[in-house]
């Protein structure tokens, strides 16, 4: 494998680097600099060693990280295929997208079970993104806030049945979303967070206090804020409230401007901030496909100019991708650059606990994607290796 030079690119990293140049030694990036350093490393590089690879005047931004996926390209998850995980990461890499968590949704223990044994077994692609592990969403989630989640198998949290999918998993078990309210999620949160699992705030009816207790237990993320959660009054403000109200929280944030108005994006910018917004994209089997009917687990679903939903009108997820979500938040919402990836890079994996991860930094893993002006992917490049190329 080559080292690589990308250079000609604007560079997104703690500040925009415009005609700048990345140099990358193995896995790792080495350097991070501007035109005039970039003009020099290439006059003294050796094409023996290094691939140039010219930007072309897009962007050069750090890979994107994806904690809320279901599906895509005609599979899902709850498929129960390796063949389904693997459709997902050649679509996600297509699109910008280096590492993401396929996400349950709420079933019988068996499937469960079935799923998390795939992700275990599971071993990354060549022309693919990382499967980083795996995000249940449910089962241990309130009825009254089920959304397109499937309300029969929802249960009380049990830590025996979380120990049993620790046996399988091992550190694939990376987020788990949760109720606090429901009998057994206070004790399920805490012996997630003993074992280093990311503990989420969702589908939930809580109260404020509540809220409260469960971020005290170990919660320290919140699935698709504002859907799916007992939204905020003045005498009771609910978990939107308490999310609003606590500082350090991870809030992830579906981004397509469907689930979510862009005057409340903006309340979470000013609260939450852009040092813990998480964008997701929450995509179905449907992402990438024309309008029609899918499923999502156990539920039917029917796409209508781009928007999943159940027969009774329900949001079901979405046709989302990550970088439609950077490109929505910078263009429709007014966001700066560097944030916008900074919330689909960086904040993604710093909930995840991911050291050296989602930023174009030295010594950082060089992951990466070339993005022309109209924000099409040239190029996806995973821990120095390209994975995915246009051309």
């Amino acid at each position: 494998m080559k080292h690589l030079i990308i250079t000609n690119g604007t560079i997104v990293t703690d500040n925009l680097i415009h005609k700048g140049t990345v140099v990358t030694i193995g896995d790792r990036i080495m350097f991070v600099g501007g035109e005039e350093e970039g003009e020099r490393i290439l006059a003294a590089a050796s094409p023996r060693v290094f691939q140039v690879i010219d930007a072309q005047g897009g962007l050069i931004a750090p890979g994107l990280i994806d904690v809320h996926m279901h599906g895509a390209d005609g599979a899902e998850l709850m498929d129960g295929t390796r063949e389904a995980v693997e459709t997902m990461a050649r679509f996600v890499a297509k699109n910008g997208t280096v590492a993401f968590l396929p996400s349950t949704v709420t079933a019988l223990e068996e499937k469960t079970r079935l799923v998390s044994q795939v992700v275990a077994d599971y071993q990354d692609l060549e022309d693919g993104a990382e499967v980083l592990g795996i995000h249940l969403e449910g089962p241990y989630i309130n009825e009254k806030y089920k959304g397109a989640q499937y309300g029969p198998a929802i249960r009380p949290a049990s830590t025996s049945e979380l120990e049993e999918l620790h046996a399988v998993l091992g550190e694939k078990l990376r987020l788990v979303t949760l109720a606090p309210e429901v009998p057994g999620s206070l004790e399920a949160a805490q012996w997630l967070k003993d074992r280093g699992v990311t503990v989420s705030i969702g589908h939930t009816d809580a109260t404020y206090d509540q809220a409260v207790q469960g971020f005290k237990s170990g919660i320290t993320h919140v699935t698709h804020t504002f859907n799916g959660m007992r939204g905020l009054h003045h005498r009771e403000p609910g978990v939107v409230g308490a999310v609003l109200a606590t500082p350090g929280l991870y809030a992830e944030l579906i981004a397509d401007l469907i689930h979510v108005h862009p005057g409340a994006i903006q309340v979470l910018l000013r609260t939450v901030g852009v040092e813990h917004l998480v964008l997701v994209t929450d995509s179905v089997q449907a992402t990438g496909l024309p309008d029609g009917e899918y499923v999502l687990g156990d539920n039917e679903i029917f796409v209508q100019d781009g928007a999943a939903r159940l027969a009774d009108g329900t949001l079901a997820g979405s046709t989302l991708t990550l970088k439609q979500a950077v490109r929505n938040m910078i263009e429709e919402i007014g966001v700066h650059p560097v944030d916008a990836f900074r919330m689909a890079s960086l904040n993604p994996a710093r909930t995840l606990g991911l050291e050296h991860r989602g930023w174009i930094r030295e010594g950082n893993r060089a992951d990466f994607v070339l993005l022309t002006a109209d924000f099409e992917v040239q190029k996806t490049i995973i821990a120095g290796r390209v994975v995915y190329s246009a051309e």
